[in-house]
């Protein structure tokens, strides 16, 4: 699966820069994430992606963004959220 990103490039998707993105959103935060808990989330995104879009299909950075953002609202970490975008809920 590739990713679209915002200039119109290209790349594979890599799971492991969406765990680096949610553990630089948890920095300063009062949430408890380490590395694990980033990769459960990361699978969790790449999971979701995968079962609406379907292996042979393109996905963006923009429905990455929202997945994350959905997967981190429901498991209630809403002040990762607030870094992770930079905006309050």
């Amino acid at each position: 699966m590739k990713v679209i990103k915002k200039d119109g490039r290209l790349q594979e998707l890599d799971q492991s820069k969406i765990e680096v993105s949610i553990l630089n959103a948890t920095r300063g935060q009062k949430a408890l994430l380490n590395e694990s808990d980033a990769k459960i989330i990361a699978e969790d995104v790449v999971s979701c992606i995968k079962e609406f879009r379907g292996e042979e299909y393109n996905t963006s950075s923009y429905e990455i963004t929202g997945v994350v953002i959905s997967i981190l609202d429901r498991d209630g970490f809403d002040d990762v959220i607030s870094s992770y975008v930079g905006y309050d809920k």
